[in-house]
């Protein structure tokens, strides 16, 4: 057997993988979206004292897919302190659900620090987030669910906001 014929499958399949993605990237680029959402700041756990800092990202097409991203991470913001908290999460959202001024994403925990974090959650739990844009005066608000495990989860309906929000949400659909 020479070399040619032993790379000719491996050429087959990268061509075929290749052809393949790139199918299903401008399948998706050229999907209709049905609403997305896009969050970036601070979750106030108690009047002047920040927390949790947020930044998620996604889109539903038309067709029910969802994908987006998220990651937070841990602060202390109060009084002119603004201290990092060595505590982080991240993952891909996997479902936006749009209600007028009100977001719902869920994202499956893919990556956290600390490592006993990391131990606990990573492939293994999901977290909800509801973000609320305030209107006429009223803040934004946030909630979230989580985590618990993944399987808990049946989709991602909004859930309560009693957290102040300080930063953007934008939300269309």
């Amino acid at each position: 057997m020479t070399l040619r014929t032993c790379l000719r499958p491996l050429l087959v399949a990268a061509l075929l993988l290749g052809f393949t993605g790139t199918g299903t990237a401008a399948a998706l680029a050229s999907t209709p979206v049905r609403g997305s959402l896009s969050v970036h700041g601070d979750v106030e756990l108690a009047p002047g004292l920040d927390v949790f800092h947020l930044n998620s990202h996604s889109q539903q097409r038309v067709d029910g897919t969802t994908t987006g991203a998220f990651t937070g991470t841990g602060e202390l913001k109060t009084g002119g302190i603004n201290l990092p908290i060595p505590v982080s999460v991240a993952g891909p959202v996997t479902c936006l659900s749009v209600h007028g001024s009100t977001a719902a994403f869920l994202y499956p925990v893919t990556q956290a620090q600390p490592p006993l974090l990391a131990n606990l959650v990573v492939n293994k739990t999901s977290v909800l987030f509801t973000v609320t844009k305030g209107a006429n005066g009223a803040p934004d608000r946030v909630g979230f669910l989580g985590p618990f495990p993944s399987q808990f989860f049946r989709g991602c309906a909004p859930i309560g906001t009693p957290f102040v929000f300080h930063g953007t949400i934008n939300i269309t659909g």
